[in-house]
């Protein structure tokens, strides 16, 4: 039976030129404190990173566009053993900024809301959480039903523990509670 080696080029200068320093592999980013509760586990506390600049914006990325990023991988080093894990964004349930956390860096400032709706929502894996939707909708596309088929996987939750970015595919269902003025069927 053959056995197979990976070829390698001898050190020289020429070689040891072309290999990549492993310090620039690094890029910056913003570790954000935050609370993520992954499907049938407990919320874990830790930081997710973002970039320092956004892609379509001034300043830095935001969790809710780091979430409906296009992305299958999310980096996050857990708080109680510093560990750094890759964890998949499909099976992120909800994340919550930490309370020191400035609002510019959970959604951008640029959102501007046309509607509030109090609503309850329950989720696959057990929790309810009683908050606020506010979404910015064409009018004639302005109920919570047009916001939440909308293409992103994650939408903002005002609630009293502070904003709660919720994954739309473990949603079981939203009541809604209350409404704010210019209501229309949902």
């Amino acid at each position: 039976m053959a056995s197979f080696r990976a070829a390698r080029l001898p050190k020289t200068a020429a070689t040891e030129a072309r290999r990549p320093d492993r310090m620039s592999r690094n890029i910056e980013k913003l570790r954000v404190p935050v609370s993520l509760a992954l499907i049938g586990c407990a919320p874990l506390e830790g930081r997710l990173s973002l970039a320092p600049n956004a892609e379509l914006h001034d300043g830095p990325e935001t969790l809710l566009e780091r979430l409906n990023a296009r992305i299958r991988m999310l980096p996050f080093h857990r708080a109680e053993d510093d560990a750094f894990l890759l964890v998949v964004r499909s099976q992120v349930e909800w994340l919550a900024a930490g309370p020191e956390v400035a609002p510019q860096l959970v959604r951008t400032l640029h959102y501007q809301h046309t509607r509030e709706e109090h609503v309850r929502v329950r989720l696959a894996g057990g929790a309810t959480f009683d908050g606020v939707l506010a979404f910015e909708m064409p009018h004639e596309f302005n109920r919570v039903s047009d916001f939440l088929n909308g293409d992103e996987d994650f939408f903002p939750l005002r609630t009293a523990r502070g904003t709660l970015l919720v994954h739309k595919d473990r949603v079981l269902d939203v009541q809604i509670r209350g409404l704010a003025a210019d209501r229309h069927a949902a």
